[in-house]
């Protein structure tokens, strides 16, 4: 066996038996006599190292239980009640310090399935490869973490973009690492919403650059970022699979869908402005998405452009510093009884879709437009807790006169741990 291999292999055992945790439930270190590497368990989630760090692995997971219910209508079937939102346990590990890998699962609402699956080279701080399965660097909001999220679900400019994908990319951060970027070529999906497969040979490119042009200034832009993203391919669907655009409330209402025999045929492309704006203990997020897609049905074929946008804030009232992420409470409640922190957001939301998908290609029930209102109150125990309640209200409006959807008010409650 090889020093590499013996190495790897007391980190595997070192984490299979010697985690440990002190009085109260703190974190504490816990390594053996002899052994070449410790075990932590924190906030950070259940990590086990080598001694210079270059080997290491951790053991992370997100817990979300939902309960949402609706004011006025009839909720689609299984949208309304008691919900596993994502049960989700994470498998990190790095090896000869610039190899990393991570393995996520989800077995959470529409699982059991693989969310991420890759493998990295960092090569230097603005060169890491990475191939697999993982989030397409384009939606500002899809690109977060949902344990930091303002609200309980993403707004529609995640509908309109894709979410994971299997593909290749680069990114790091250049200069004074105030300008980050990603590009990558993978299979192409149609949108967060939709995520289909892989229906032809043909590739999808992303590309996104994000800059925080006075960050580490220590002025009052500090927290300024601003960014830019886009996809661009050529995507052929099946009857069986149409790869198309497909838009949902947040109570997972579907409110814009294709004819059967529509499907995709020929170039499709997006664009993503985006900015978001930390200060003290607010947050401001926008974000515009335009997405075109050629679509045929039977011999009809068109070029459509559907957009969407949103603009949402949020405060935590009780003065903490607002963060990407999550937020950390100054008095914790936990182990000793704190009060924790309170955050307060907000936003606004819209979609219209193309006139022209009316009446050919789009579904009779469709609507072309929706624009929807949302706050939420959520109270951080500590960094790893989250408890979330909200409501949300969305309104449509139909093409050529037809009667739009009944408006849809939805209340959302969520409890989550995420380590």
């Amino acid at each position: 066996m090889t020093a590499a291999q013996s190495r790897l292999l007391v980190v595997f055992l070192t984490a299979m038996g010697l985690v440990g945790f002190g009085h109260e439930g703190r974190a504490q270190t816990v390594a053996e006599p002899g052994a070449s590497g410790a075990v932590q368990v924190g906030e950070e989630g259940f990590r086990v190292a080598s001694e210079d760090g270059a080997f290491a692995l951790r053991m992370r997971g997100d817990l979300y239980a939902d309960a949402r219910f609706f004011l006025e209508q009839t909720a689609p079937p299984g949208a309304e009640g008691f919900l596993l939102r994502r049960v989700r346990p994470r498998f990190q590990g790095r090896v000869y310090d610039r190899f990393a890998f991570s393995i996520r699962s989800d077995f959470g609402t529409g699982g059991p399935e693989i969310d991420d699956a890759f493998v990295e080279a960092r090569f230097a701080p603005a060169l890491t490869l990475r191939m697999g399965r993982f989030k397409v660097p384009v939606g500002l909001e899809t690109l977060s973490s949902t344990t930091g999220l303002m609200h309980v679900e993403r707004g529609f400019p995640a509908g309109l973009v894709p979410g994971r994908d299997v593909g290749i990319s680069l990114s790091g951060t250049v200069g004074t690492e105030r300008l980050r970027y990603a590009v990558g070529l993978f299979n192409g999906t149609p949108g967060a919403s939709e995520p289909g497969a892989d229906v032809d040979d043909a590739k999808e490119g992303a590309g996104r650059l994000f800059a925080t042009p006075f960050a580490g200034t220590g002025g009052g832009l500090e927290g300024l970022g601003v960014g830019v993203a886009g996809t661009v391919g050529t995507v052929t669907g099946t009857e069986a699979t149409p790869a198309l655009t497909g838009l949902s409330t947040t109570g997972r209402q579907s409110f814009f869908g294709y004819r059967d025999g529509v499907r995709a045929d020929g170039r499709r492309w997006r664009l993503a402005p985006q900015a978001r704006f930390y200060t003290g203990p607010v947050e401001l997020l926008g974000e515009y998405t335009l997405t075109t897609e050629a679509v045929r049905h039977g011999p009809a074929t068109e070029t459509l452009t559907h957009r969407a946008w949103q603009a949402s804030a949020a405060v935590v009232v009780t003065g903490e510093k607002a963060r990407e992420g999550t937020v950390a409470p100054r008095d914790p409640f936990g182990a000793e009884r704190g009060t924790g922190a309170i955050e307060l957001g907000a936003r606004l939301h819209g979609a219209t879709l193309d006139d022209e998908a009316f009446p050919t290609f789009a579904s009779p029930t469709a609507a072309s437009q929706a624009t929807a209102w949302g706050l939420t109150v959520s109270w951080y125990p500590n960094a790893l807790v989250r408890f979330m309640l909200g409501v949300e209200r969305t309104w449509f409006e139909a093409a050529g006169g037809a009667s739009p959807p009944d408006a849809e008010t939805l209340v959302l409650t969520r409890m989550q741990i995420a380590f």
